[in-house]
């Protein structure tokens, strides 16, 4: 089943939507840009301090993508696609982050998104303020759903 979720509720309560989703992932993926100098190698890029502690999970990165879970942009070759391994410790350095549903608000990466079977089945579009599941389980629309009750 898939649904559209209430953006600011989840932003609200965004360390156990965080928790949950890396919980039952293999993968995390988030946005970033590059900055110069473009020629650098690792890539410098807009939120490098913050993603640092997350370099030990990456698996893979993509630069110049012009297209990402429910994106698609023209005319730049400056955004990156990084991805991340889910497990105890990338879940812990997320909840201790500032709110990754206001990125920009906080300066950190966008768009954050959860896989499983290598297919996104969390998506935001944070400038959007866009959230929603696909291919949920029974388990995550009784999560979202008694969440949304709950609060």
């Amino acid at each position: 089943m898939s649904f559209d979720l209430n953006f600011n509720l989840i932003a609200d309560y965004y360390k156990e939507v965080i928790n949950y989703c890396g919980k039952y992932s293999e993968i995390f993926s988030i946005i970033t840009m590059l900055k110069k100098p473009y020629s650098k190698i690792p890539p410098n890029c807009k939120h490098s301090a913050v993603l640092e502690p997350f370099h030990p999970y990456l698996i893979k990165q993509i630069i110049g993508v012009l297209e990402w879970p429910g994106t698609v942009i023209k005319g730049t070759n400056k955004m990156i696609l990084n991805m991340y391994s889910c497990c105890r410790d990338t879940r812990t350095l997320l909840a201790e982050l500032p709110n990754m549903f206001f990125p920009l608000e906080n300066n950190l990466p966008e768009d954050i998104c959860f896989y499983r079977d290598k297919k996104p089945w969390f998506v935001t579009i944070s400038h959007e303020k866009i959230a929603y599941l696909t291919s949920s389980t029974k388990q995550d629309d009784l999560f979202f759903r008694d969440f949304i009750r709950k609060y």
